[in-house]
C-alpha cells in the first residue's frame, strides 16, 4: 500500500511562517503576499500563493516551492524539520483526497476549545434585547452571568476583528466557527444572535450555539464552519473551517442523582435555574444524542427523566426518536421514564415557570 500523502495547506503555512499576506486575491485559487525573500524589499506584494496546489512563486526574485519548503526557507531550517514543526504544532493535515473521498477535519482538543470560547465570550456583552429575554424566561440575573450568555455581533467585519484579536493570543485551527478567508486572516462564521455555551459536567465550553432568526422564526444553529459548504459558486465559504459536533450540554448540580433529558441548552438552563438547580442533559436534537451516554457516564446518576416538548411527544417521528434513545440507553442500566405535563404548556421550561415546580405527573 502507497503511504498516505499528507497535504499542508499553504495559507497555514505562510501563517505560522509569518509571512505577510496582501488584502489581495487573484482568482479563485491565489493570494498575494509580501515576499520574505527578495533582497530589496518593496512596499508591494509580489509573492503568489496558489491555495489549489500549495504552492508559491515570487514573480520579483524568483523564489518558488510548496508549503514545507515556505516554512523551512524563512524559518532557516530543513524541509525534514519543517514538517516536523508543522505537523508537531496542531496543524491540519489534510491526505490527499480520491475520487469521492472527503478531507480529514482536525478538531481542537477541548482544553483548547474551552479557552478560546471562553476568551470569546469575554470580549462580548449581552444585548438589552437579549437579556430582557432572558429574564423574561425566568432566569435569574446569577444564572444568566453564570451561564455566560452573550450576543454576537451582526457585522462580518467586527466578528473578523473579534477573531483576529483572538488569534493573536490562540492558534485557532480547529475551533468550530473559525476559518481562513480569502486573504488568509481568521474571520468567525455566523450573523447576530444570542450565543449559548455548551458545556461539560466540569464545565468546559465544548461549543456555542447562536439563536437566530429565520424567517421570522427563531432557530438555534450551531457557531460552526463547514469546510465543505460552499456558496452558489461553488467556491468554499469556510476554508479550512471546522464543522461543529452534536454536543451535549450538562447544567446544575452535577451532584444530583437524579437527572433529565431535555432538547436544547437554553431550554435546560431554564428549567434548571427554576427547578433549584436540578441536573439537566440538554441534547440539540431529539435524534442528536451520539454523545449522550457519554455524558450520562461522566455523572453519577441514578434516575433519568425524559422532558422532551409535549408536541413532539404527540409525534410519530418523535416516538420513534425515543425508542432509539431508549435503546441507546440501555446498556448503562439507568432507569428512564418519560415525564408528561399540562400540553398547555409546551416546554418543560414553560411548564416550571407558570407552574412554579408544580409535580410533573409520571
Amino acid at each position: 500500500m502507497a503511504p498516505e500523502y499528507k497535504r499542508i495547506p499553504i495559507l497555514h503555512a505562510a501563517y505560522r511562517a509569518g509571512v505577510r499576506l496582501a488584502d489581495e486575491k487573484i482568482g479563485a485559487n491565489e493570494v498575494k503576499a509580501f515576499c520574505p525573500f527578495c533582497r530589496h524589499l518593496t512596499k508591494k506584494p509580489h509573492l503568489f500563493l496558489n491555495t489549489e496546489i500549495d504552492q508559491f512563486f515570487c514573480q520579483r526574485c524568483g523564489a518558488r516551492g510548496n508549503s514545507v519548503s515556505l516554512y523551512a526557507m524563512v524559518r532557516g531550517i530543513s524541509n525534514k524539520a519543517a514538517f516536523r514543526e508543522l505537523e508537531e504544532s496542531n496543524l491540519q493535515l489534510f491526505p490527499q483526497a480520491g475520487p469521492g473521498e472527503g478531507r480529514r477535519e482536525y478538531m481542537a482538543p477541548l482544553e483548547q476549545r474551552h479557552d478560546i470560547y471562553y476568551d470569546l465570550l469575554a470580549l462580548l456583552t449581552l444585548s438589552d434585547r437579549d437579556f430582557l429575554d432572558l429574564l423574561g424566561r425566568g432566569l435569574t440575573l446569577d444564572a444568566i452571568e453564570h451561564n455566560m450568555y452573550r450576543s454576537m455581533p451582526s457585522s462580518a467585519q467586527a466578528r473578523k476583528e473579534l477573531a483576529g484579536e483572538l488569534a493573536r493570543l490562540h492558534d485557532l485551527h480547529g475551533i468550530p466557527g473559525f476559518y481562513l478567508d480569502e486573504t488568509g486572516a481568521w474571520s468567525l462564521a455566523g450573523n447576530g444572535g444570542l450565543l449559548i455555551p455548551y458545556c461539560t459536567a466540569k464545565g468546559y465550553i465544548q461549543g456555542l450555539q447562536r439563536r437566530a432568526e429565520i424567517q421570522g422564526k427563531r432557530r438555534y444553529v450551531w457557531v460552526s464552519s463547514n469546510p465543505d459548504k460552499c456558496s452558489k459558486d461553488g467556491s468554499p465559504l469556510y476554508p479550512y473551517g471546522t464543522r461543529a459536533k452534536a454536543w451535549i450540554h450538562i447544567t446544575g448540580n452535577i451532584h444530583n442523582s437524579t437527572a433529565s433529558i431535555t432538547e436544547g441548552a437554553l431550554k435546560g438552563d431554564t428549567a434548571s435555574c427554576l427547578s433549584k438547580d436540578a441536573l439537566y442533559l440538554c441534547a440539540p436534537g431529539v435524534n442528536a444524542i451520539k454523545f449522550l451516554p457519554a455524558a450520562v457516564r461522566s455523572l453519577s446518576v441514578e434516575r433519568l427523566f425524559g422532558e422532551y416538548d409535549m408536541d413532539q411527544i404527540r409525534q410519530e417521528q418523535y416516538s420513534s426518536a425515543l425508542q432509539r434513545m431508549q435503546e441507546t440507553l440501555k446498556p448503562l442500566g439507568i432507569p428512564y421514564i418519560q415525564q408528561i405535563w399540562n400540553p398547555a404548556y409546551n416546554g418543560t421550561d414553560d411548564y416550571k415557570l407558570h407552574s412554579r415546580q408544580l409535580p410533573l405527573a409520571a
